[in-house]
């Protein structure tokens, strides 16, 4: 079991978002090359997205800033910040995977390096192997479903009001968007925006899929590493003549974790704050567009909004982790027999225990920690929010 086991799942997300696939010293080399269809596949997704994020504000600008009562306005604006919030997360997946691919592949370098030797007792390599693995395969087969049902909608209600008697045909898009073409009433306007979408959420989807493989694989790296810390304190006698030089091995060995929790905390501190804020935002008034909007669009943004409590539910999840593995280590230390070591032994037991005394957590920017505690704060808030706007009505 070696490092680029783990990367099955994000290799399909990279191939979804048309982008190479991560590479360091120590991986095999890519069989596939690079070409210039997939480069180019990636630049229309971009520009597409990025005309998708603007034609939702322009939508809104020309049709739904103009409602007359309260009840549409509401309706309208609920709507606009739902499908704003969904294009912005994509478009921010993008923009930090790409910024930040030469670092994130440092990354997995700096975790090749320190990956544990094959058959070394210590480690649970095949369990946290299995448990990564399981939840990267659940996680890309609901953004698949997810990304099906969300750009097959609207053919589905087209074909539906086609077959029902004296049906005006509404040519609904999977968001409302403006597009500077005529959409309404016009088929081939209509298949066009249809498509600019399905490409824009094609990209969107696969970087998205692939930052949260990225920090699952980082998570469960983080916890083997911590585990196999514990259980090698645990084992360490004192009254070896190594046991010295394998104390000191085990506190830089803590210190290099730390230090790669760190680095991976400050790559992805963007993405941690947009998932904060988006989804709080999201959460709320995707939930308002469900109650105030007919039968067919509630479960289309029905949909948005499990896609987001689960988005932010797994990076949240992912934070806790590694708090709850970090946590492992001073009880191991304690458990030690410390107390039949010489003092030099003791002091530098007591500089680890230290330094494992306040649990390791991720930070969105030093402020919020990445955690299950923001995350259910952050559905109060968005509780709170979805009864402000839900009683103008």
């Amino acid at each position: 079991m070696q490092l680029h086991d783990y990367m099955r799942y994000i290799d399909l997300a990279c191939w979804m978002a048309c982008i190479p696939r991560y590479q360091w010293s120590g991986r095999r080399t890519e069989g596939k090359p690079y070409t210039l269809e997939r480069k180019t596949l990636l630049v229309v997704g971009i520009i597409c997205s990025i005309c998708q994020f603007f034609g939702v504000i322009t939508y809104w600008y020309r049709n739904g800033r103009k409602a007359e009562d309260t009840a549409t306005f509401v309706t309208e604006i609920s709507e606009t910040c739902g499908s704003f919030m969904l294009v912005g997360v994509g478009i921010a997946n993008i923009y930090a995977l790409i910024k930040n691919r030469s670092q994130i592949e440092e990354m997995f370098k700096e975790l090749q390096e320190i990956y544990p030797i094959s058959g070394d007792r210590h480690y649970r390599c095949q369990h946290y192997y299995d448990k990564a693995m399981l939840i990267m395969k659940g996680e890309f087969m609901f953004y698949m479903v997810f990304y099906a049902y969300y750009n097959s909608a609207p053919l589905m209600l087209l074909l539906w009001e086609h077959l029902q008697e004296d049906q005006n045909l509404s040519f609904r898009t999977q968001t409302n968007t403006w597009f500077p073409w005529k959409v309404h009433g016009s088929a081939l306007g209509f298949g066009m925006a249809i498509l600019t979408i399905t490409l824009a959420s094609f990209v969107g989807v696969g970087f998205s899929i692939a930052t949260q493989h990225i920090i699952c694989i980082f998570t469960f790296q983080l916890k083997l590493h911590y585990d196999g810390m514990a259980r090698q304190l645990l084992s360490l006698d004192s009254r070896q003549p190594r046991a010295h030089e394998q104390l000191r091995s085990l506190i830089a060995y803590h210190s290099r974790i730390l230090h790669i929790g760190d680095q991976f905390n400050q790559i992805l501190n963007f993405i941690f704050g947009i998932s904060l804020v988006c989804s709080t935002i999201a959460i709320c008034m995707t939930s308002v567009a469900v109650i105030l909007l007919d039968l067919a669009s509630a479960f289309k943004y029905m949909s948005g909004l499990i896609a987001f409590v689960l988005y932010h539910f797994v990076i949240c999840y992912m934070g806790t982790a590694v708090t709850s593995a970090s946590d492992k280590v001073l009880p191991a230390a304690f458990y030690n027999n410390w107390y039949e070591g010489d003092l030099a032994y003791r002091k530098m037991l007591l500089i680890l225990m230290m330094r494992a005394t306040k649990p390791y957590v991720w930070r969105t920017y030093k402020l919020a920690p990445v955690s299950i505690t923001t995350y259910m704060a952050t559905l109060k808030f968005s509780y709170q929010m979805f009864t402000c706007v839900r009683s103008l009505k």
